[in-house]
């Protein structure tokens, strides 16, 4: 393995699950939020926020994903 292919795995690949557990985490957090605080208005606007962010992150994040498989496919498979 050359030292690009070990910075692939070793650092980006953990990065992205950290994120796309990170972002998972938030949208969980946001419709919990809004599933305690039904009854009060401005609580519940919080939570629906949470989790319009939390789908915007996932969203970018298998986005992210995506675009790197895809060059994966142009490239060959040189990641892994």
């Amino acid at each position: 393995m050359n030292g690009f292919e070990t910075l692939i795995t070793n650092l980006l690949n953990p990065a992205y699950t950290l994120f796309l557990v990170g972002a998972f985490l938030y949208f969980l957090w946001g419709g919990l939020m809004f599933i305690i605080n039904i009854n009060d208005p401005d609580k519940k606007t919080v939570g629906k926020s949470h989790l319009l962010w939390g789908l915007v992150g996932l969203f970018i994040i298998y986005s992210v994903g995506a675009i790197m498989k895809w060059f994966n496919t142009i490239l060959g498979g040189f990641f892994t």
